[in-house]
């Protein structure tokens, strides 16, 4: 059971496996849900809301119905040590850590992934012995990381997330807009930036746009709009000087191409299963799931 970009992998292995797989995401995103081959052990669930209402809803689904694991999020080691191979792939092709790190996040859990990966190789010994400053991007209007961080907080506070609904509206990457991050807990994202002497950056769209077509006219591929976002970021930081052009950078562009791929590999968009909304008894739904499941297998 997964929300978000996660999902989208989840249903790619279940594709390939046959492993069952409740994948909750908020009905807009419905259709980013795709994979190379038919997913027919998926169960695709939509809920009106956004990604925050979509991971509430499948914590909430994971203690109420039968047979159902939540994968964890945060709190899941393999899912953090996953993300952080994007720095065991760059040291192992530069040689050494990098100065810098520059992910757009919505969670944080990228950040935390990344901070773990270079501890292990600090331990190592053989890729140097100081930790990747950790600069993490989140796109306006919806920054409340960024506010955190600029106040000194290890709490997000509601002033933090002000008309959260239309700032999260209002977004050029709505993946990067959870309500309830990893962040003041321990080892959580306010202790990763801390311990590598980090920053919080934020984002406008106008920028997140720019970047999106730099990056693309420049590399010949279309980013995510999370990582555009994570462009954009680091073109303020350079610009305000937080950040040496000539450091040795690693730019995690988590997603793009997805104008070829559909051409070069094929994409199947695996149909709603289930269209929740707010008033749909949870003894229902557990029932309807618990069904679909057994009939998977």
């Amino acid at each position: 059971m997964s929300a978000g970009n996660t999902g989208r992998a989840f249903a790619e292995v279940s594709s390939q496996t046959g492993q069952p797989v409740v994948i909750v995401v908020p009905e807009q995103a419905a259709s980013r849900i795709w994979t190379s081959r038919s997913a027919n052990d998926v169960l695709l669930i939509t809920v009106d809301g956004d990604y925050t209402d979509a991971i509430r809803f499948g914590e909430t689904l994971a203690s109420s119905c039968t047979g159902i694991m939540p994968e964890g999020g945060a709190r899941n080691v393999a899912r953090r040590d996953g993300m952080g191979t994007v720095v065991l792939e760059a040291v192992r092709t530069i040689g050494t850590l990098p100065d810098i790190y520059v992910q757009a996040v919505g969670s944080g859990t990228g950040g935390i992934a990344a901070w773990e990966a270079s501890e292990r190789l600090i331990r190592d010994g053989r890729f140097g012995s100081r930790l990747p400053r950790l600069f993490l991007v989140q796109n306006e209007p919806f920054i409340p990381m960024v506010r955190a961080w600029t106040a000194g907080r290890r709490e997000i506070l509601p002033e933090d997330m002000p008309d959260a609904e239309n700032a999260i509206r209002s977004v050029f990457a709505d993946v990067l807009t959870n309500r309830s991050p990893p962040w003041g807990i321990q080892s959580g994202v306010f202790d990763a930036l801390t311990v590598t002497d980090g920053q919080m950056i934020s984002a406008s769209v106008a920028e997140a746009q720019d970047a999106y077509r730099l990056f693309r006219n420049t590399e010949g591929v279309d980013p995510d709009p999370a990582a555009a976002v994570a462009v954009a970021g680091l073109i303020r930081a350079i610009q305000e000087g937080r950040v040496d052009p000539d450091a040795v950078i690693l730019l995690n562009i988590t997603g793009g191409g997805y104008e070829r791929i559909p051409a070069e590999v094929g994409v199947v968009t695996k149909p709603v299963d289930l269209a929740l909304q707010g008033g749909d008894p949870m003894e229902q739904v557990c029932r309807e799931i618990e069904k679909r499941l057994l009939a998977h297998a």
